[in-house]
């Protein structure tokens, strides 16, 4: 029987004794830290439930972009508008904060698409300025009713999202099978993105803090250039795989969450964009610094691939984070991430699939993130 790809039935639905509600903010950086945490948990469960088995669990992600003047400051914490000017180019120049805003909101985009009151009224919360926010929902002049404090407009918007958004959208989660230079294996879990080569290189650079100066940036004209061995699997209607073998010299090889247009929801097919950024011709002298002369960017939908390094390794990077930033990685293979198996003797025995091959009917593994539309049909 042909199984559907989407993860529409992934979701445990199963009637809780209380419900445990889970408020996210961040960018897509942090929405990736929170799917490796419950990544984690699942995984635990699995073997000794304890946490789930007496709790439903709620995700509520509101999305925050770091600020121009302090990137690694969260939307709630800006810098105070009476600061002088020698404290703003002080934190301007601190080579700690330079480079780090360079995150995306994608995921939260991704929400707004599925929900119009996601996309009014929570991601609308990042072009206001703080002042707004912390206004209270009610004008002063108007009698209060009671005398308790009014909230302010973030704090009333969260609270109303916590109470009445009870439907899920599942956010495929993906892993990636990474083999180092020593024999090591080792296996990661990612929701939107994934880095290989120059750019989680340059990533790592500007989060060395003081020495990102003394190391110093280059573009993909400078980087220097990794033969790769790349097989993808293409995305088709049909949803056979069609794999492809090709060995490409590439500065960077990066894959995204296919999540950006309204067209892509309605794909049966869970898929990545693979962007490869191939040196089709360099110049070498003695005389000058080797240079990428012409360079070509190339993106396929795919849902599976699997990248080896000609004699090389190359570093890795998880959801643009600048913590889960991997080295020496000489082997990378990326695709669905599955639901751990279930370790209890009455669950197998109450599941209704065949026992002599399990393994062929685990569910993939999402994010549920509550919202008021769900998922489309």
């Amino acid at each position: 029987l042909s199984l559907p790809r989407r993860p529409f039935l992934s979701y445990d639905e199963d009637t809780k004794v209380s419900t445990l509600r889970i408020v996210v903010f961040g960018s897509d950086r942090i929405s990736g830290k929170v799917a490796r945490a419950y990544s984690d948990l699942r995984l635990k469960e699995s073997t000794c439930p304890s946490l789930t088995r007496y709790f439903k669990l709620q995700f509520f992600y509101v999305p925050v972009k770091r600020s121009c003047l302090a990137p690694s400051t969260p939307l709630m914490h800006h810098p105070s508008p009476c600061l002088g000017d020698t404290q703003l180019r002080a934190q301007v120049s601190d080579p700690t904060l330079a480079g780090t805003e360079s995150t995306t909101n994608d995921i939260s985009h991704y929400l707004g698409m599925l929900d119009p009151w996601y996309e009014r009224n929570v991601l609308g919360l990042m072009n206001l300025p703080m002042d707004v926010l912390c206004q209270s929902a009610k004008p002063e002049a108007e009698p209060q009713e009671d005398s308790q404090e009014q909230l302010p407009i973030l704090a009333d918007m969260i609270l109303y999202y916590c109470r009445f958004a009870t439907r899920p959208v599942l956010l495929q989660l993906y892993q990636t099978e990474l083999t180092f230079i020593g024999g090591e294996k080792m296996t990661e879990v990612f929701i939107h993105s994934l880095e290989l080569g120059h750019s989680a290189a340059t990533r790592a650079i500007k989060a060395s803090g003081p020495g990102s100066k003394r190391l110093g940036i280059d573009g993909d004209r400078e980087a220097i250039p990794l033969t790769l061995q790349i097989a993808y699997s293409k995305t088709a209607v049909s949803g056979r795989s069609h794999w492809n073998d090709v060995e490409k010299v590439c500065t960077s090889v990066n894959l995204t969450k296919a999540c950006k247009k309204y067209e892509e929801l309605a794909s049966k097919t869970e898929c990545l964009n693979l962007t490869m950024t191939e040196v089709v011709k360099r110049q070498n002298s003695k005389s000058k610094k080797s240079f990428n002369q012409q360079i070509s960017v190339s993106q396929i939908k795919v849902d599976k691939v699997q990248i080896i390094g000609v004699q090389s390794s190359f570093a890795v990077c998880l959801d643009q984070d600048e913590q889960k930033i991997l080295q020496s990685v000489t082997r990378c293979e990326i695709s669905v991430c599955y639901k751990p198996r279930d370790r209890d003797p009455f669950a197998l025995r109450r599941s209704p699939l065949p026992a002599q091959d399990p393994s062929e009917f685990h569910s993939l593994l999402c994010l549920p993130i509550a919202t008021f539309s769900g998922a489309l049909p």
